[in-house]
C-alpha cells in the first residue's frame, strides 16, 4: 500500500481498554479531511496473527464490536475514496485488551491488604474514597506511574538478544506483510502452518505436507535453569547438526495461543527474563537457510517460574517527636524483608511516598528508591496523610503493598506553663507591690491574662505582657490565676496555673531579692572558686543563708548571717544547685524571699566550633584554592583535626593541632566534604565537637563544537530517521532537541544524557532539527547548539 495518509486518521473507542469478554464496544473513525464524506470505511480486528472483518467497506465511519475471546487485539480501520483509483487511501491501527470477568477485580483485590495506622479514626470522606473500587484502582489523585515503568524492557546486543516479556502486557502489531495478507489468513500464513490447533501443538505430519522430506535438524535443546524466580534470566540454546546453515524461530505459549518472541535468524540462543510466575512453554522452530518451508523441525521446552517473596509493610511510623509547622517531619517504613536479605542483595525493596492533603490533593515527595524513610518540612498546619507504596525492584506490579499514616501538623508546639511565681512569698502586707512572672514554652505569639479572685477582684484581659504587677489594697485570701494562649487560638485558653496568696495588714517594707551576681559564667571549672552574691531590700536588717546541693544531696549549708555572699569550690563535674534565702532579722519565717541558681561544673571547657568560614562562590572549579577557618573559643587550649572526603571517600586526614586553618586545591570534580573535629587539650575522648562542610567542585571547560549527524542523507515518508548530537568539553553533557515541522518548532526531547533523537516522518516536506547542549551542573539554558535542515520525499 503506497502513500497511506496515516497521520490524518484517528480511532476513537467509547470504552477504555481493557474490557470484559462480551462487552459492546463502539468504534469511531475520524479523518481530518474536507472530503471525508466521500470515503468508505472498513473495520478489521486481529489477534494472534489472524484477522477478521467486523464491517466491510461502507459509508458508515463507525461500528460495534463484541469480542468473544480474551487477548491482545489490534483494531485496524481502512478508508478509501469511493471513486478512487487506489485500493486503500487511509489506514489506522490501535491496540486493545480484552480480559475475563475475574481479571477486572485483580487491582481491587490487591488493595484489600491496605494498612491504616493512626491514633485517630479516618474521616468519612477518606473512608468513602477507600471503599470505592474505582478509586482504589487509582487510589489518589497522584501522578501516574511513568510510561517507562509500564513498558517492557527490550535490550539488543551484537551477540545475543535479552528479551523481557510480560504475559500481562504482550501486544502484537501489524507488519507491512500482514497488512498485505488481511483477509487472506486462511492461506499458508505462519499461524495456520506451524503453531496451533485450538491451543495444542500440531503433529509433525500436519506441519509438513510431504513427510518424506522431513529433516531432523535439532539434536537437543539446552537450558541453563529449568526453574527460576520472577526477575531471573535463563538461556535457551538450540543444538543442531549444522548450526551455521540453520535459522531459528522462538515462540512462547500464552494461555491457548503461541506468541512469537523472535523471528528467524541465525542466532541459536534466546535469553528469557521471567516477569510472571507459572509454567512457561517455548516452541523452537528450525529450518535451513535455503529452505522455502515455514519450518523443517521443531522442539518444545518448559521452564518453571516461581514467585518472588511478597513485600509487605509491617510498620509505618513517624520518627519526629513533634509535628510542628516549619520543623522536620520524618517517617519510616518497615517491611517483612529482613535486613540481611537486603544487604546481601537477595532482594531490593523500593519505597515511594505521597503526601495527601485533606481535600484529596496529593504530591509525590519521594519516587521509588531504596530509602525506607522520608522527611520534609510542612509549612501549613492541618490534617495530612502520607501514603507509602512498596515493591520489589523485580516486581511487575505497580506496587506490592501500601499503607497510609494519618497525622496532624500543629501550627506551633503545645503551650505549657513551666513556672508561675511571685517575687514575694505569701503572706505579704497590703499596699505591697508584688510581681508575677512565668516561663511558658510553645506557641508562636503568646497572650497572657491575669485574674485576681478575692476581696477585691481584678482582670487584666489578654495582653502580650508576660509580667503582672499587683498591689493589693485590702487584707484577705487571694487567688491569682494565669491564662495563656496563642494569638491565633480561638478558645478561652490553652494552659492555666494559679497561686494562692495571703495579704495581711500593712506593716514594714517587705523583704525581697533584687539581684543575684555570679563572678563567672554558669559554665565553671572544677577546682576554681565561684562567688555568689545576693542584693536584697526591705525589712529592718536582712540576713542571708545558702544551701549547695548536687544530685539532690546537700553538700554545704551556710546558716543565716550578715554576709550576703558565699565562695564555694566545686570538686566534681556536674550540675550544682545553689539555694539563696533572705529574711528580716525579726522574721519568724524560714525565709522572706528565696530563689535558686544552677551552675554547671566541668573538668575543662570543651572545644566547641562556633563557625566555619570559607569564601562563598556560585561554583567551585578544579584547581581553585579553597581556604577554611574554624572560629572557636578558648582558642589556645583547643586542638582541631581535619578530614577531607571526595565523593564519600577519605583522601586526606590530619592529626589534632592548634592550626585553625585548612587550605585545599581540588584536583578532580566531585562532591567535597570537609569534617572538622575539635577538642580541648585535656579531652580524653575522640573529640568534643564536630562540624562538616560539603561543596561541589565542577570542571572548568565549556561545551563547544556541537554537531548533529543524521543516519541518512535523504529521508522518506514512513522511514525512521535518527539524529545524533556530539560536542566537545563540558561535564556530563545533556542535550535537548527541537523539531520544525510545517514551519512550527516543537520540543521533542527535554534535557537528558540521551544524545540522539529518532522519529518517523509521515509527510514529505522540509524539516529542521535543533540540538541544544550544556553541562549537567550548569544553570544556563544552553552552552552550545547546532541546527540542520533536511527534506523528506515520498
Amino acid at each position: 500500500m503506497e502513500k497511506l495518509q496515516l497521520k490524518y486518521v484517528e480511532i476513537i473507542f467509547d470504552k477504555q481498554t481493557p474490557q470484559r469478554i462480551g462487552t459492546e464496544i463502539n468504534i469511531l473513525s475520524k479523518i481530518d479531511n474536507r472530503g471525508a464524506e466521500s470515503l468508505e470505511y472498513k473495520f478489521i480486528v486481529g489477534k494472534g496473527g489472524v484477522w477478521n472483518t467486523i464491517q466491510e467497506f461502507s459509508e458508515e465511519n463507525k461500528c460495534v464490536w463484541k469480542p468473544k475471546m480474551e487477548g491482545e487485539y489490534m483494531v485496524m480501520v481502512q478508508a478509501r475514496e469511493k471513486d478512487g483509483k487506489k485500493s486503500l487511501d487511509y489506514l489506522a491501527k490501535e491496540g486493545y485488551s480484552i480480559v475475563k470477568d475475574e481479571s477486572d477485580n485483580s487491582v481491587i483485590e490487591e488493595t484489600t491488604g491496605e494498612k491504616f495506622m493512626s491514633e485517630n479514626e479516618l474521616n468519612v470522606e477518606f473512608k468513602d474514597a477507600l471503599g470505592n473500587p474505582e478509586e482504589k484502582v487509582v487510589f489518589l489523585d497522584v501522578k501516574d506511574i511513568s510510561d517507562t515503568e509500564k513498558k517492557i524492557l527490550v535490550k539488543n546486543d551484537d551477540v545475543q538478544k535479552e528479551i523481557a516479556l510480560s504475559d500481562n502486557e504482550y501486544k502484537t502489531d501489524v507488519t507491512e506483510t500482514e497488512e498485505k495478507l488481511i483477509g487472506e489468513y486462511n492461506s499458508n500464513f505462519v499461524f495456520n502452518e506451524a503453531i496451533l490447533k485450538k491451543g495444542e501443538l500440531v503433529s509433525k505430519g500436519d506441519l509438513v505436507n510431504n513427510s518424506e522430506n522431513e529433516l531432523c535438524l535439532i539434536n537437543d535443546i539446552l537450558i541453563d535453569k529449568k526453574e527460576i524466580t520472577v526477575g531471573e534470566k535463563c538461556s535457551i540454546e538450540v543444538k543442531a547438526k549444522n548450526e551455521n546453515v540453520n535459522l531459528y524461530r522462538f515462540y512462547i505459549r500464552k494461555r491457548d495461543e503461541w506468541n512469537i518472541v523472535r523471528d528467524y535468524e541465525r542466532n541459536n540462543t534466546l535469553k528469557y527474563t521471567a516477569t510472571e510466575a507459572g509454567e512457561k512453554e517455548f516452541l523452537i522452530q528450525c529450518k535451513r537457510m535455503e529452505s522455502a518451508e515455514s519450518f523443517e523441525d521443531y522442539r518444545t521446552i518448559k521452564v518453571n517460574v516461581k514467585n518472588i517473596s511478597k513485600v509487605e509493610i509491617t510498620n509505618f511510623k513517624c520518627l519526629s517527636k513533634s509535628l510542628i509547622v516549619g520543623e522536620k517531619l520524618e517517617f519510616e517504613v518497615e517491611t517483612n524483608i529482613k535486613t540481611e536479605q537486603i544487604e546481601k542483595d537477595e532482594m531490593v525493596v523500593l519505597y515511594k511516598f505521597y503526601k495527601i492533603y485533606k481535600d484529596g490533593r496529593s504530591v509525590c515527595i519521594q519516587d521509588y528508591s531504596t530509602k525506607n524513610d522520608v522527611y520534609y518540612k510542612e509549612m501549613e498546619a492541618g490534617s495530612y496523610r502520607i501514603l507509602c507504596l512498596v515493591k520489589s525492584i523485580l516486581s511487575n506490579k505497580q506496587y506490592d503493598d501500601r499503607a497510609v499514616l494519618v497525622y496532624n501538623v500543629k501550627p506551633y508546639k503545645d503551650i505549657k506553663i513551666n513556672s508561675f511565681v511571685a517575687d514575694l512569698n505569701s503572706p505579704q502586707a497590703s499596699e505591697t507591690e508584688i510581681k508575677f512572672t512565668s516561663e511558658v514554652q510553645g506557641g508562636n505569639s503568646l497572650l497572657y491574662k491575669y485574674k485576681v479572685k478575692g476581696p477585691i477582684e481584678e482582670d487584666t484581659g489578654y495582653t502580650e505582657k508576660s509580667e503582672f504587677s499587683w498591689k493589693p489594697m485590702e487584707a484577705g485570701e487571694y487567688e491569682i490565676i494565669l491564662y495563656v494562649k496563642d494569638i491565633n487560638y480561638k478558645g478561652e485558653y490553652e494552659d492555666t496555673k494559679k497561686i494562692a496568696f495571703t495579704i495581711e495588714k500593712k506593716g514594714k517594707k517587705p523583704v525581697k531579692i533584687l539581684d543575684i551576681v555570679i563572678d563567672k559564667e554558669k559554665k565553671i571549672i572544677i577546682g576554681e572558686p565561684v562567688n555568689v552574691m545576693i542584693n536584697g531590700e526591705g525589712g529592718t536588717q536582712l540576713q542571708y543563708a545558702f544551701i549547695i546541693r548536687k544530685d539532690n544531696r546537700k553538700l554545704e549549708d551556710v546558716a543565716y548571717n550578715k554576709s550576703n555572699w558565699i565562695n564555694f569550690i566545686p570538686k566534681q563535674a556536674g550540675e550544682y544547685e545553689v539555694e539563696v534565702m533572705i529574711k528580716d532579722k525579726y522574721s519568724n519565717k524560714q525565709y522572706d524571699a528565696h530563689t535558686f541558681v544552677y551552675l554547671k561544673a566541668m573538668e575543662y571547657l570543651p572545644g566547641e566550633i562556633d563557625y566555619i568560614i570559607f569564601p562563598y562562590k556560585e561554583a567551585y572549579l578544579v584547581g581553585d584554592a579553597i581556604e577554611f577557618e574554624c572560629i572557636v573559643q578558648n582558642t589556645q587550649n583547643v586542638l582541631v583535626k581535619y578530614e577531607t572526603k571526595i565523593n564519600g571517600h577519605t583522601v586526606e586526614q590530619t592529626g589534632f593541632s592548634k592550626n585553625k586553618k585548612l587550605r585545599i586545591i581540588p584536583k578532580i570534580a566531585g562532591k567535597y566534604t570537609v569534617e572538622f573535629y575539635a577538642k580541648n587539650v585535656k579531652c580524653t575522648g575522640e573529640y568534643d565537637s564536630k562540624k562538616q562542610i560539603s561543596l561541589y567542585v565542577s570542571e572548568a571547560s565549556s561545551v563547544i563544537d556541537t554537531k548533529i549527524i543524521a543516519n541518512k542523507l535523504e529521508g522518506r515518508v514512513n522511514e525512521e530517521l535518527t539524529f545524533e548530537a556530539t560536542s566537545r568539553g563540558g561535564k556530563d553533557v545533556c542535550y535537548e532537541f527541537y523539531l520544525m515541522e510545517n514551519n512550527e518548532w516543537k520540543s521533542v526531547q527535554t534535557y537528558s544524557r540521551k544524545n540522539y533523537y529518532s522519529f518517523i516522518p509521515f509527510a514529505k516536506g522540509k524539516y529542521k532539527i535543533l540540538a541544544l547542549a550544556k553541562s549537567y551542573y550548569k544553570k544556563v539554558s544552553y552552552e552550545d547548539y547546532d541546527e540542520i535542515t533536511f527534506f523528506v520525499k515520498d
